[in-house]
């Protein structure tokens, strides 16, 4: 299986995700969000990770890729998009991404309140500041504190949060975004105490939530 990787920032590389896929058989391509494709190629699967910019914003390259995961997502091609990915795959098929209207980030390990099934639960990593809707032809897959966290849209599957995180990226957001550990009533140190906790015990759940995001875009392949 050929997947191709948009890693939107250096800071925020395809990680346990990419472990994963890896162990599977997957080949990775990874990418930078400035050499896009015109279109879909023969990739089996897209995967398009977060970013410090919001996807409603005038950066040169955030209008290509939109383009480019909504010619995906109509052409039934499987599509992950993770935090920044989920909320351009989302405007990309119709949905919006908006800052929070109260100014609130979503930071450290939380649960999500209303889910289609447990393995969407979590506690799982947030890092945004965004409000995600999507429109009613996708289905809402996790929902939390207003806003949807996971979705699907034919086989195109979002994730606000970040499964793909591991200790030494985590660490890395809660050093260069004091602002936000602050906001969040968080400090570096207990974030990265919670993430020792949560990351190991987390494996298993962690394992099954990429088996099912690969389950349904991809399909029974793995």
């Amino acid at each position: 299986m050929r997947v191709l990787v948009i890693q939107n920032t250096v800071y925020g590389p395809v990680g346990l995700f990419g472990a994963w896929l890896a162990a599977q058989g997957a080949r990775l391509d990874v990418i930078a969000p400035e050499d896009i494709p015109d279109a879909p190629g023969n990739e089996d699967l897209v995967v398009t990770l977060g970013s410090p910019h919001g996807a409603y914003e005038d950066v040169p390259w955030i209008a290509p890729q939109r383009d480019f995961l909504r010619a995906s997502a109509e052409a039934d091609r499987p599509v992950i998009g993770i935090c920044f990915g989920a909320q351009l795959l989302a405007n990309a098929i119709g949905g919006t991404a908006a800052p929070m209207p109260d100014g609130q980030v979503h930071v450290g390990w939380h649960e999500n309140a209303e889910v289609a099934a447990p393995v969407w639960a979590g506690p799982w990593v947030r890092w945004h500041g965004d409000h995600l809707q999507v429109p009613a032809s996708a289905e809402v897959l996790a929902r939390d504190k207003g806003t949807v966290q996971a979705f699907q849209y034919r086989r195109s599957v979002g994730v606000q949060f970040h499964p793909e995180a591991g200790l030494e990226q985590i660490c890395l957001w809660a050093s260069k975004m004091p602002a936000w550990i602050a906001g969040a009533g968080l400090s570096e140190a207990r974030l990265e105490a919670q993430s020792r906790e949560h990351l190991p015990r987390l494996q298993a759940a962690r394992d099954a939530l990429f088996a099912e995001m690969l389950r349904r875009t991809v399909g029974e392949r793995t």
